[in-house]
């Protein structure tokens, strides 16, 4: 007995074939270029060193008062974020959210500047520490935040790409498609957890010596 394969069905296989290649192609071009660093060249004092790897480095330079978080996480344990002057803080307080730069720190409140678009210019707001209900993390982890994004794109790239070479949707791909997107949005939320202050998870003022 002889098994006839037809020129239709080896030419769809070979077409499955490298779609499954190009999507590895595709998502190795995007990690590669997610962890692609250029590497300062130009000489430096310590002094601006410390000040361009950022604000936490810069407050070694002067004393000064910054925010912790100090989180007990179900997964993880404990851990404690600290936000400098001049830092991003992502937040929640009477009843709306705010993604700021943190602008002063004093022993029991915090300043933002936010836009007045009325006088066209910053101005300060102040918040005290229990006025805030909860912090927006933005964390960046190996793999794990780089998946968050990727992994989503890669499962409807990887779905369009089934539907443009079989001309139809193939029932066989949507676990995979599935795969990738539950991941991702899965790894988008380690990266990004949102913490409730209360009793597990608090919001303090500390000072750099």
């Amino acid at each position: 007995m002889f098994c006839v394969i037809s020129d239709n069905a080896i030419f769809m296989h070979m077409k499955s074939r490298n779609a499954h290649r190009s999507i590895f192609v595709f998502l190795i071009a995007l990690f590669s270029g997610y962890f692609s660093v250029a590497q300062p060249t130009d000489t430096l004092t310590t002094e601006q060193l410390l000040q361009r790897r950022g604000t936490a480095y810069s407050a070694l330079i002067r004393p000064s008062r910054y925010l912790a978080l100090d989180a007990n996480h179900s997964l993880g344990g404990f851990r404690r974020y600290r936000f400098f002057e001049g830092d991003e803080f992502h937040f929640k307080a009477r009843g709306e959210k705010f993604r700021e730069e943190l602008y002063a720190v004093t022993d029991s409140t915090f300043t933002i500047l936010m836009a007045n678009e009325v006088m066209n210019r910053d101005e300060p707001v102040t918040f005290r520490l229990d006025e805030v209900e909860k912090v927006m993390l933005h964390r960046r982890i190996p793999f794990i935040t780089a998946a968050g994004t990727i992994f989503p794109l890669a499962g409807g790239v990887y779905l369009i790409a089934d539907v443009v070479n079989n001309r139809q949707l193939n029932a066989n791909v949507l676990p995979v498609t599935g795969a990738f997107i539950l991941s991702g949005l899965l790894f988008h939320w380690m990266s990004n957890p949102h913490v409730r202050i209360n009793k597990n998870h608090r919001l303090k003022v500390l000072r750099t010596y």
